[in-house]
């Protein structure tokens, strides 16, 4: 992408503590001067984990059509499993900082993303930036909308774990389905077994 304008590249991640399913990061590169109440006065653009599902859609869409780009890196449960979740959301972020060009990128959160050569400067990780920085605001929602829509696929092949209104996420109901069912390739082995530990725990001190 030309840098025809001061853009700036917001990074984003939805899934990184479900026990299933994989890890969906986001980018979306807009404007610098770009503002989300001059196309949309009546959404109220926030953490995407605060908006309705109807709120994010109409946000996806917008974004979709305003940003300069808009880039996904879905990290696989394999890879999750393998090298564990810090690693793959690093790896994530990185891989898509090197695919994009921007002046400024934005990432939310405290990671430490190394060496990324002559884009090292460029990189910011900015605590709450999913809160304050439109272009990183717009990240967190796509990288929602996005991977709701895959858990909802899987769903539908197992429809027992309560994917497409838990996402993959911890419930009792989800952790009382594994212990039924037990685990599918999607699940993510050192979640689960943290999760059904931490159960049995809360059952046994009640």
């Amino acid at each position: 992408m030309a840098l025809e304008n001061s853009c700036i590249c917001g990074m984003d991640e939805a899934g990184r503590g479900s026990l299933a399913g994989p890890m969906v990061i986001a980018a979306v590169v807009l404007n610098t001067n770009f503002k989300f109440a001059e196309i949309a006065p009546n959404i109220i653009m926030k953490d995407s984990k605060q908006m309705t599902i109807k709120q994010r859609q109409e946000a996806f869409e917008l974004i979709k059509k305003h940003a300069l780009t808009v880039e996904l890196e879905v990290m696989t449960v394999s890879e999750i499993n393998k090298t564990g979740v810090g690693r793959a959301n690093v790896e994530g972020f990185r891989r898509l900082i090197q695919k994009i060009d921007a002046n400024q990128y934005v990432v939310d959160g405290t990671l430490h993303l190394g060496n990324l050569g002559n884009k090292t400067l460029l990189v910011q990780c900015m605590v709450d930036a999913d809160e304050t920085v439109p272009a990183t605001m717009a990240s967190g929602i796509v990288a929602k909308c996005e991977r709701d829509r895959l858990m909802l696929q899987l769903h539908r092949e197992f429809p027992m774990y309560g994917w497409n209104t838990n996402t993959g996420h911890g419930t009792q109901k989800h952790i009382d389905a594994i212990r039924q069912y037990g685990i599918t390739e999607h699940h993510r082995i050192r979640f689960v077994k943290t999760a059904l530990r931490n159960s049995d725990i809360r059952t046994r001190s009640k």
